[in-house]
């Protein structure tokens, strides 16, 4: 082959190439790829976390017992949340809020000043965690800290739905 005609065969290889990628990509109806994963749960196939909750929880604090009263809105939720130190009897309220893929659950509690039984008014605590759920409880562990006690480690909690 002459230098000309081998520059234009191999000009149109890098061509073909290209659209081979370009397109290849894209997919077709002859395509034989591999199948593809298996998409997430949509909203619509989650865990429907509406209503109260309420059971032991647990922590680096101490034990306790938690309750939710949530509203859920496709994948996301929020609502209000209580509780209350099983030795001494002081309650903290506040707010949960989080989001919900399939029956997994993450979410975050917030307490704010004022939210705590006297003489802890001033305190504030937050918490992030993740759980499972099912249509009758939630499991699941958290962690964060609090104003006055500092870190927050080692939370368990169970709620079930009333």
């Amino acid at each position: 082959m002459n230098g000309r005609r081998s520059r234009r065969v191999r000009g149109l290889h890098v061509i073909a190439l290209w659209v081979l990628v370009s397109f290849g990509c894209g997919g077709s109806s002859g395509s034989t790829s591999a199948p593809s994963p298996t998409p997430t749960p949509g909203p619509s196939e989650s865990v429907n976390l509406n209503g109260t909750w309420s059971g032991p929880a647990s922590d680096s604090t101490g034990p306790g017992a938690m309750a939710w009263q949530v509203t859920q809105t496709a994948a996301s939720f929020s609502g209000t949340v209580t509780m209350t130190d099983t030795a001494t009897g002081l309650t903290g309220r506040g707010s949960v809020s989080g989001t919900v893929s399939g029956s997994a659950v993450r979410f975050s509690i917030t307490i704010p000043a004022g939210g705590f039984d006297s003489p802890f008014a001033s305190c504030t605590a937050s918490v992030t965690g993740d759980a499972q759920a099912s249509s009758s409880s939630i499991t699941g562990t958290y962690s964060g800290s609090s104003s006055c006690n500092g870190t927050i480690g080692s939370g368990k909690l169970t709620l079930n739905k009333q």
